[in-house]
C-alpha cells in the first residue's frame, strides 16, 4: 500500500492510504469509522460527552468487542475502572466485562510499562516468563477474545491510566503497526482532557452501583414488615417496637412496656419509617396490620 501522513485531530500524525481518503485500523485499509471514533474521543475528553460515551465511540471505531479505561492509584492494590464498554451489555446469558484486565495482559511487564506504549496479548504468549491469569483465561474463553491491546495513557508517581481494547480476531502485524500510529493521538487527547473527568466518571459509576444495590434490597410495597426474613432490615429494638404496635399498643404504652423514654421510641420510629419507606404512623400501622397473621406467628416463635 502507498501510505502517507496527515495531521489528525488533536494535532498528531495519522496514517492514511493515498487516494483512499479514509483513516483506520483494518486489514482492508483505513476506515472512516476510526476517524469518527478518534474525533469523538478527542471531543469527549474536552467535555462534549461523557467519558463512557467517548470510550464507546472509540471502541466501535476500532471494531473492539469491549474496552475499559482504568486508573491505578499507587496506594491501591489494583486498577479501578473509570469507564467500560461491551457490545454484549444487556444481552441475556452473555458474560460482560466487569473489571480492567490490563494487569492480567501485561503480567510482569505492567510495572515497566511507560506512557504512550501499546502492548498486545498475542505478543506475550510466546514469552516463557509470562503467565496468563485464570481470570484472563476464563474471559477469553467465555467471549472468544483473541486479542487485547493495552495502551498506557499516562504514568506518574501518583497514578497510571490505561485503555484496553478487546478483539474477537487476532490483529495482523500491519494492524498492530497502524494502531501504534494512533497511540500518540489517544495519549495527547488524554493529557489535555477536561479536569476531573476521571474522578467524576468513577463517582458516577459508584452512584450507579449504589443505586442498583439499594434497588435490589428495597422493601417491596407488599412485603410484610414483620416477616420472618425481616425484609426491612430492622434492628432488634425496632422489630420489638413494631411487634408491640401490631398488638395495638400506643406509643405511650410501648414506652411503658419496654421501659424506655418516649424520645427513644420516637427515634426508633424515625428509623423504622426510613427503612420501611412509610410516611408516618398511620401508614406504618396499615403495613403492620395488613400482615398481622404473619406478625403473630413471628411473635409466638420469638416468645
Amino acid at each position: 500500500m502507498n501510505w502517507g501522513r496527515r495531521v489528525g485531530c488533536c494535532g498528531s500524525d495519522v496514517l492514511f492510504e493515498r487516494g483512499s481518503g479514509e483513516f483506520g485500523v483494518g486489514n482492508q485499509g483505513p476506515d472512516l469509522r476510526v476517524l469518527d471514533g478518534i474525533a469523538s474521543w478527542c471531543g469527549g475528553l474536552h467535555g462534549s460527552m461523557s467519558l463512557e460515551d467517548s470510550l464507546k465511540s472509540l471502541a466501535v471505531g476500532f471494531g473492539a468487542e469491549a474496552a475499559v479505561i482504568s486508573r491505578h492509584q499507587r496506594m491501591q492494590d489494583r486498577p479501578r475502572q473509570a469507564a467500560m464498554f461491551d457490545v454484549a451489555e444487556g444481552q441475556a446469558d452473555v458474560p460482560v466485562i466487569r473489571r480492567p484486565l490490563c494487569t492480567d495482559v501485561l503480567g510482569y511487564f505492567y510495572r515497566k510499562a511507560r506512557a504512550s506504549t501499546v502492548w498486545f496479548l498475542t505478543d506475550h504468549r510466546d514469552d516463557a516468563e509470562w503467565t496468563g491469569t485464570q481470570t484472563l483465561v476464563n474471559w477469553s474463553a467465555a467471549r472468544d477474545i483473541k486479542e487485547i491491546a493495552v495502551v498506557v495513557l499516562g504514568d506518574n508517581q501518583q497514578q497510571r491510566d490505561c485503555i484496553e481494547f478487546h478483539f474477537i480476531e487476532e490483529l495482523a502485524y500491519s494492524q498492530k503497526l497502524e494502531l501504534e500510529t494512533l497511540v500518540p493521538t489517544l495519549v495527547r487527547a488524554w493529557a489535555g482532557r477536561k479536569s476531573g473527568l476521571v474522578t467524576q466518571a468513577q463517582m458516577d459509576e459508584r452512584m450507579v452501583r449504589a443505586r442498583a444495590a439499594a434497588q435490589a434490597t428495597k422493601l417491596k410495597p407488599n412485603a410484610p414488615i414483620l416477616g420472618m426474613s425481616n425484609p426491612a432490615g430492622l434492628s432488634r429494638a425496632e422489630f420489638r417496637v413494631c411487634l408491640l404496635f401490631s398488638r395495638g399498643l400506643s406509643v405511650k404504652a410501648v414506652t411503658q412496656e419496654l421501659g424506655l423514654s418516649e424520645s427513644t421510641i420516637r427515634s426508633h420510629l424515625r428509623s423504622i419509617y426510613s427503612k420501611t419507606e412509610v410516611s408516618g404512623m398511620q401508614e406504618l400501622m396499615y403495613r403492620i396490620l395488613s400482615s398481622d397473621s404473619e406478625a403473630a406467628d413471628v411473635h409466638r416463635k420469638r416468645g
